[in-house]
């Protein structure tokens, strides 16, 4: 299926318009500024807490604060919440409603704004066969149910977003696309035509995977329908269930930077599994390196489609010595011993008794000097490439000269290892891969970035943003960091293959997929995230999902091979591949019976 660009000009940043909508001081879309949001991980019903909580988050910058509001005695809590909340913020709240419209209907005398979940907003996952008629039947059965909801919001102009989860996609949908990006966009396309036709505007609308490249290319999707049919609702974008640490922190700026660098996006959400307050300093980086690097330079512009943004289709190179997978490459200026899993594929060395110890570990060496295993060149002597096996150092001035892209076409052996002039990385690499790919040059490229940045977590989240849309497009085969002001390799090199592992390009350790917990959660998932981290730090090639609730259980870990799931209070079921293999055992026990499945994988 061919569908339109999703933006008009792949370099030069322009937001997409959507609509303004009024929400206290807090308006959302249009010109406003990008607004950032959190939500509380405490029982609705512990109002002190939750109040608590939320004023932390306010005071971190938060522009609005989600509360799970799942029945009719929430809704009570959340209005005692709002009225100690607004004695002194303005802030915005939002509920967070699955399943039940009565309880939807009833927080609109509350809060400013509802969410609902197409997903499981009637609860009708009936295992059926849908043929048209029980389809558009089901759909008639949303509209009643959905109908008093807008007729409500309409006369008390309230917000409403329509938040579709790949992970709790309805049966009706998933019979008809699957489990895809156009399954998300279909889903919230149905409840913004149930709202249109009843003449309702104040939609948000938001596609949430915890897959950075599926989120991404969902998106994608999502803004080529708008653009096709006249649409201009504000976007909430975000990355479920990314996790904690430098993991989460990767994962969410690989996720969110790729959609806000083109023009995607009116309201983010950084989803970690710490305290709340903590998202918000990280969705304000993101926010920030975006802006600040995609308004630097004039560009020229490319309107035309160089690469598929809906689906994986990396850029096919003619590679004589390179492995498979995107390399990593690191710049060593003193001797480390590097242990598992962050071993790089290259060091750059420029001292002959420091490629001793590491040729004695068996670790490829790049170099000036022809004794090394491969050879560094600069662009000026590209044409003795050919003559061996070399990484070659280019730059976008490097193509002003046909003559250039004639030398390039014919050599082989050959690494182009592109370092980008300007801050603007993405703007500048892309239009450095269109001229390469336009003139089908199928040399391997490795992003080279330098950094000046001594916080470990600033610039982990900058260089993910600015390297991790390529791999996300399949675009480059390696990445080389440097950073002047940190001087542990160990440090670049995690930072190196968690973008690898964000991007979906290379695995190297278990992948985590942990929701940000909430009131919903039976045990404390942060807890039991660092738990799994620390047994199964040896074992890669294998997703596990540590889920709070039933909720965002059989759903949300559908990208999973191995899930955790609180059940109820104390007690946890597991799953292989979304079966049921351990139902309710006793918290204590879980993780050794999760040991035992990974290790075994016999059922």
């Amino acid at each position: 299926m061919k569908f339109n660009n999703y933006i008009s000009d792949f370099v030069n940043f322009k937001r997409f318009p959507t609509r303004s909508l009024k929400l206290n001081h807090f308006d959302i879309g249009g010109e406003n500024p990008i607004r950032l949001q959190s939500m509380v991980n405490t029982l609705t019903t512990d109002i002190d807490a939750t109040v608590s909580q939320i004023i932390r988050i306010i005071e971190k910058g938060a522009d609005y604060v989600r509360i799970t509001t799942p029945t009719l005695k929430d809704v009570l809590a959340l209005d005692e919440i709002r009225q100690k909340i607004r004695i002194n913020y303005e802030t915005p709240l939002i509920a967070d409603i699955h399943f039940s419209p009565k309880v939807a209907l009833a927080a609109l005398d509350v809060v400013e704004k509802i969410r609902i979940n197409p997903g499981n907003f009637v609860a009708r996952n009936r295992k059926i066969e849908y043929d048209n008629d029980k389809y558009n039947e089901e759909i008639e059965k949303i509209e009643k149910e959905f109908l008093p909801i807008i007729e409500k919001a309409k006369r008390h102009k309230k917000i409403i977003r329509i938040g579709t989860n790949i992970g709790s996609l309805s049966e009706r949908i998933l019979q008809k696309y699957g489990a895809t990006p156009l399954a998300m966009v279909q889903a919230s396309l149905e409840y913004i035509k149930i709202a249109r036709k009843n003449d309702f505007k104040d939609l948000v609308i938001s596609l949430k995977a915890s897959n950075p490249r599926l989120n991404i290319w969902t998106n994608r999707l999502l803004l080529s329908f708008f653009k096709d049919l006249g649409y201009d609702y504000p976007i909430h974008i975000g990355v479920t269930e990314a996790g904690n640490g430098l993991e989460g922190r990767i994962k969410s700026a690989v996720g969110i930077g790729a959609l806000l660098v083109d023009g995607i996006g009116d309201t983010i959400r950084v989803s970690l599994t710490e305290a709340p307050e903590n998202e918000i300093p990280i969705a304000r980086e993101i926010v920030n390196h975006v802006m600040e690097t995609r308004s630097y330079g004039e560009w020229q512009t490319i309107r035309e489609e160089f690469f598929n943004p809906y689906d994986y289709s990396p850029r096919q190179v003619v590679n004589n010595f390179l492995p498979q997978y995107p390399i990593i490459i690191i710049n060593a200026k003193n001797y480390y011993k590097f242990d598992s899993p962050f071993i790089p594929d290259f060091i750059f060395v420029d001292n002959e008794n420091l490629s001793k110890h590491y040729k004695a570990d068996g670790i490829k060496l790049i170099g000036y000097n022809n004794s090394f295993d491969y050879k560094y060149l600069k662009f000026a002597d590209i044409e003795k490439a050919g003559e061996l096996m070399a990484f070659v150092e280019i730059k976008l001035e490097d193509l002003k000269e046909n003559k250039h892209f004639n030398i390039l076409k014919k050599i082989r052996n050959t690494c182009l290892v592109f370092t980008p002039s300007t801050v603007n990385v993405i703007a500048e690499t892309r239009i450095f891969l269109y001229e390469i790919i336009k003139r089908k040059i199928d040399l391997p490229i490795v992003l080279k970035l330098k950094y000046s940045i001594a916080d470990l977590e600033t610039f982990a989240i900058k260089v993910a943003i600015d390297s991790g849309i390529f791999f996300i497009d399949g675009l480059i085969n390696g990445l080389w960091i440097e950073n002047e002001k940190i001087s542990n390799i160990k440090d670049i090199l995690e930072i190196s293959f968690e973008i690898l592992q964000a991007s979906n390009a290379r695995t190297s350790k278990v992948e985590i997929i942990a929701c940000p917990s909430c009131g919903r959660s039976t045990f404390d998932v942060e807890e039991v995230t660092n738990l799994v981290k620390l047994r199964f730090k040896n074992i890669k090639d294998i997703k596990v999902a540590i889920m709070g609730c039933i909720v965002n259980g059989l759903g949300e870990m559908a990208d999973a091979d191995f899930a955790y799931v609180g059940t109820s209070p104390g007690k946890i079921s597991l799953y292989y591949k979304r079966k049921l293999i351990k139902h309710n055992i006793d918290k204590d026990k879980a993780l050794d019976e999760l040991d035992e499945l990974i290790r075994n994988k016999e059922f």
